[in-house]
């Protein structure tokens, strides 16, 4: 099977996520009023009539030269440019101002000078367009090039035609590559390049992961056995800093502005033999605005599918109450736990202890839960983090029968019976089973079960973690009043 791989490039708010979630029938892409809401590359499958492709969606890019001055604008250059080198196809977004434009004439200039490509340009929302096919061609700035298309993403005028001239492209002019050996191939340059060989030989785990190419199964769909990562915190947290380090690549935005990730971004990748998707997600802040309650609805979201949850925290910022809240949704909500101190090598030895207990008291409420102190920029920490997460998973699909789990509540509440409802009603569990498994659930059945108290209730949960030893995973159990009658017919 042939794989074209097709970039959207553009400058901001030009439409390329609105595109991007049409072509890929998602919405994975942020879209937004605001200019700049995507920053990192997106990946996506594109079914192009006979031809699966891969899609990627870019940050809006004013210049096609490197603006040394903005930090954060300069990496969104850097992604974009990595998109361009690795795609077959250009989409080249503008909309119906771009003959107002001076940097789309300067961008395109440059594109059809430098990039020996397939580019198309496509001129985004418009309302009527064959009014402007046939009278406005000759207003924009690249009017005599071969493939040009008018559209309106949001509204799907000419996306047909679009998908259309793409097949024709792909047909006429064989591109694409064979998906296995293409992997494979890259997998092999990796591996044996003088520049990743250093990279790979400094640690004891391997890391297949780089650019596109090895993002291209998208494992959700097509990896069964591969563990969803989401790297979860506050900004400035260190969560784009933690996943290039991981990669040994800047394939994310790492930056000292709070906020700079907007958009989540997955990214599979085959660390010590097991197959993980890292999450990126957007710190969870403040709303200033309906884009920013998108983002941060956008990692709640996440939290409640991720296998795992990585909470990163900076640990010269402290928790904060923002932290504490996040960490109550992550308990209630989420499958498994697992906590990492950031910038720990700021913090000078003869401070780390009181530091550490100052922690713990902070976050007494969170038990059975592993706690790392890393630093994401030098790597501390990280070996014995990811063997935590491999436990952590390895935990999550132990296989626990009923017969087990009534073994453990007749041996948990014979060393401690319930204690008596109304002084007189006595309160006997008779029953459990696994409600379900994301999160992990125990349903506990019995006469008066419901009225059990909250100590109570914390000592079998905190039995069933011991016996079972499932450190990291989010335990939930619910009492259900049942009668004995019923009870007897189980």
């Amino acid at each position: 099977m042939t794989m074209p791989i097709i970039a959207l490039i553009g400058r901001k708010n030009v439409g390329k996520s609105t595109l991007f979630n049409k072509l890929t029938q998602k919405n994975d892409s942020l879209i937004s009023p605001y200019p700049g809401s995507t920053r990192d590359r997106q990946y996506g499958f594109f079914q192009c009539k006979n031809f699966k492709s891969i899609l990627i969606d870019t940050g809006g890019i004013d210049e096609l030269h490197n603006n040394k001055n903005e930090t954060i604008q300069s990496s969104i250059f850097y992604q974009t440019n990595l998109a361009i080198k690795e795609s077959d196809i250009l989409l080249y977004i503008t909309d119906k101002r771009a003959h107002q434009s001076t940097s789309d004439n300067e961008i395109i200039k440059n594109l059809v000078k430098t990039e020996k490509k397939h580019i198309f340009f496509i001129i985004n929302k418009i309302d009527n367009v064959k009014n402007l096919i046939n009278n406005s061609l000759w207003e924009y700035p690249f009017y005599y090039t071969k493939h040009i298309m008018f559209i309106s993403a949001m509204h799907g005028y000419g996306i047909k035609n679009l998908i259309k001239q793409l097949f024709l492209c792909i047909a006429k002019n064989k591109i694409g590559h064979n998906k296995n050996n293409l992997l494979n191939h890259i997998h092999k340059k990796i591996l044996h390049s003088k520049n990743n060989t250093k990279k790979i030989k400094s640690t004891n785990n391997k890391i297949i992961c780089t650019k596109l190419h090895t993002e291209l199964p998208i494992i959700k769909k097509t990896e069964k056995n591969a563990v969803t990562l989401a790297i979860v915190g506050c900004p400035n947290s260190g969560k784009s800093t933690l996943i290039n380090y991981i990669l040994k690549t800047n394939r994310v935005i790492a930056d000292s502005a709070p906020g700079t990730t907007r958009n989540s971004t997955s990214i599979p990748i085959i660390y010590n033999k097991q197959k993980y998707i890292l999450i990126d997600t957007a710190g969870i802040q403040k709303n200033r605005n309906t884009t920013e309650k998108i983002y941060t609805l956008k990692t709640y979201q996440i939290i409640k599918t991720a296998q795992i949850v990585l909470f990163l925290n900076d640990i010269s910022m402290g928790i904060s109450n923002k932290d504490l809240q996040l960490l109550h949704f992550i308990l209630k909500n989420s499958a498994a736990l697992i906590i990492a101190i950031n910038k720990w090598d700021k913090i000078s030895k003869t401070s780390q202890h009181t530091i550490k207990q100052s922690l713990y008291n902070k976050i007494h409420f969170i038990h059975y839960t592993k706690i790392y102190f890393i630093s994401a920029l030098y790597g501390t920490g990280i070996k014995k983090l990811f063997q935590s997460i491999h436990n952590t998973h390895l935990n999550s699909i132990k296989n626990i029968t009923t017969t087990k789990l009534i073994s453990i509540l007749y041996a948990a509440t014979t060393k401690v019976p319930p204690p008596p409802f109304n002084k007189s009603k006595q309160i006997k569990l008779k029953h459990i089973h696994i409600g379900k498994n994301n999160p992990l659930t125990f349903i506990i059945h019995g006469p008066h079960a419901n009225k059990l108290p909250k100590h109570y209730q914390q000592y079998l949960k905190n039995f069933f973690y011991r016996t079972l030893k499932i450190t990291g995973i989010l335990l939930h159990i619910y009492f259900k009043n049942t009668a004995k009658s019923l009870l007897n017919k189980k």
